[in-house]
């Protein structure tokens, strides 16, 4: 079970984990009430309190046998209730607790491998364990009662190979060497976001083409896009589409950016997408990295959606039938 939100991609675990810690809570109740019932004469106790003489025995174990079990069923639905995995794409959050929360962070980047395990009961009802080796600490973590465990250890590698790949591009000189390696299949260049340098005016073609390899991304295994440079890897920089807005800086270009995608894109998958903007030879370039969706991800235009993944070093959109037959291999776990 997964819920999304702006910024987080919460996954619960199956609710198979209530009916199995019903089943030993249960168990474990009924063998102390029977070991205690050995021990103790219950009649006798009960014989010796207050109330005694206003309720039978029978009916006073009665409540007390509903009660327990009212407890007993609230508690285990709110401790799955209020157990989540928070996947983000530089970190899992493991948060649990009824009143007193606690969380745990593994970060996506010292993860070392990734694997997963399924039981015949986690087969026949899809859920199983995701098993996280941790680089830093040699720990073993694991993500246990996770819906299609196969599909959330393969997003997992995505996520940790696409932030590896993306690690340390915070400044200038580290940008320059990743434009020095020219475009492939996780790196596109840009001239502009919306700034057309051969008619000299806005074009909004321009917008569509950047949201069409971002979505590719998305669809995809990830990437990184330079906005402010052309395809030869020289330097044209945002000046021209700082200029076309209101507000004329990086500030305002986010902004537009952010508008744009969700129009075309949509909101839910604004966190898998980051901007940060680089000085290179005195002008600044946006480098957009872009993690890999959970789901499908469709380009909205005013006369209806396209679905694009990449190729090689290309963008490539593809037909209804072939959607179809993408969707159905590369996210059908999402989609469950």
């Amino acid at each position: 079970m997964t819920s999304q939100s702006d910024n987080q991609l919460l996954v619960k675990k199956s609710p198979v984990v209530i009916v199995k810690t019903f089943i030993v809570l249960q168990m474990t109740a009924v063998a102390v009430f029977f070991l205690s019932g050995v021990l103790l004469d219950y009649g006798e106790i009960y014989d010796h309190l207050p109330f005694a003489r206003s309720f039978s025995f029978h009916i006073f174990e009665a409540i007390a046998i509903f009660l327990l079990e009212t407890a007993l069923v609230f508690y285990i639905f709110f401790r799955w209730y209020k157990e989540y995995y928070d996947i983000k794409s530089d970190k899992i959050v493991y948060g649990r607790g009824i009143v007193y929360r606690r969380k745990t962070v593994i970060p996506i980047k010292t993860i070392h491998s990734v694997s997963y395990r399924q039981g015949p009961l986690g087969r026949l009802t899809r859920y199983g364990a995701v098993e996280l080796a941790d680089k830093d600490s040699n720990q073993i973590i694991t993500l246990d009662h996770i819906p299609e465990p196969k599909e959330y250890a393969e997003m997992i590698i995505r996520l940790r190979d696409s932030a590896n790949i993306m690690d340390g591009a915070a400044d200038g000189n580290i940008l320059e060497k990743v434009i020095l390696r020219g475009e492939h299949e996780k790196l596109e260049f840009k001239s502009s976001f919306r700034w057309d340098l051969n008619q000299n005016k806005v074009n909004k073609n321009l917008e569509k083409a950047v949201m069409k390899t971002i979505a590719a991304f998305l669809n995809s295994g990830g990437g990184q896009l330079v906005i402010g440079i052309n395809d030869f890897g020289s330097v044209i920089g945002l000046a021209d589409d700082y200029n076309s807005l209101p507000k004329q800086n990086a500030d305002g270009f986010q902004n537009h950016f952010t508008n744009v995608f969700h129009s075309m894109i949509g909101p839910q998958f604004r966190q898998f997408v980051d901007l940060s903007v680089h000085k290179i030879n005195g002008q600044e370039c946006c480098l957009v990295r872009v993690m890999p969706s959970g789901k499908p991800a469709y380009l909205k235009l005013d006369n209806g959606e396209e679905f694009y993944i990449r190729t090689g070093n290309g963008t490539t959109g593809l037909k209804l039938s072939e959607t179809s037959s993408y969707i159905d291999s590369h996210f059908r776990a999402k989609l469950l």
